[in-house]
């Protein structure tokens, strides 16, 4: 895959399941990727473009072949904004390892620590397929929906020095319903962390940039910049949660917004 041509100054940031990629892969959200990638490559002096996603760069990579994408972004926030890409102008990643290294190094002993004393409380949580593949984030499953656990978990969570992303599960993107993802990870690390850095380090103006996304762990994102949508796709979670919702779906909702930008 190629990188698009150019780069512009007004940052626009994608979550990537359910948002920029479709799970389904239905003919017809096939042909809206087409029709974005087209759009994103003709406005490129325009906009820089930015994955932000739970995703790792390998599940990144095989979403992205199964639908026969042409093009990367500019830069590609993976495993839940705790790696930071940029792709060069012949495709090639180089990972941003300033952005890491605010990260606190005794991490993973933190996040055990907290599980510990959650299990002791009789609260267990299933580990999901990725713990351990990423040293800067840890998944889990809360099968339930008891707001004062949810609460008790994000206090544990601020008491022990880290942060943690909890949002209710899609089944679209293949979570389990009825469930809480649990995803720990640093303080200095997540979406809207490396919105942030990247909107410092390199002059981006963050009332000015757009982001699309479709759960509730993209909310903090959505409002963090000037021009934050939720897809209608989107979750009915996320939808009571932000003021602004496309009309259209996937692809077709970036495109409803983008296309008043440019005109």
């Amino acid at each position: 895959m190629e990188r698009f041509s150019k780069e512009g100054r007004t940052l626009v940031c994608f979550d990537f399941d359910e948002t920029y990629f479709p799970h389904a892969c239905t003919p017809e959200q096939l042909e809206g990727i087409r029709r974005l990638e087209q759009f994103l490559e003709q406005h490129a002096h325009r906009f820089s473009t930015m994955w932000v996603t739970g995703s790792s760069f390998e599940s990144l990579a095989e979403k992205t072949n199964r639908a026969s994408m042409r093009y990367f972004p500019h830069r590609i926030a993976s495993s839940l904004g705790t790696e930071l890409y940029h792709v060069n102008d012949k495709g090639g990643l180089e990972l941003d390892t300033v952005f890491q290294q605010m990260f606190p190094s005794d991490f993973v002993e933190r996040v055990n620590r907290t599980i510990e004393v959650l299990r002791r409380l009789g609260i267990e949580l299933e580990p999901q397929t990725s713990v351990g593949r990423n040293p800067w984030m840890y998944n889990y499953y809360y099968h339930g929906d008891d707001m004062t656990t949810l609460q008790l978990i994000r206090s544990l969570v601020e008491e022990a020095g880290i942060a943690a992303n909890v949002s209710r599960c899609n089944p679209l993107a293949g979570d389990p319903d009825g469930s809480y993802d649990i995803d720990f990870i640093p303080h200095g690390a997540g979406k809207t962390a490396a919105v942030d850095y990247v909107c410092e380090h390199f002059s981006f103006r963050s009332e000015e940039a757009y982001a699309f996304g479709d759960s509730g762990n993209d909310l903090e994102m959505l409002k963090r910049v000037g021009n934050g949508y939720v897809l209608g796709n989107g979750t009915e979670q996320a939808k009571k949660g932000h003021h602004r919702v496309t009309e259209k779906s996937y692809a077709a909702g970036i495109l409803e917004v983008l296309t008043r930008e440019v005109e």
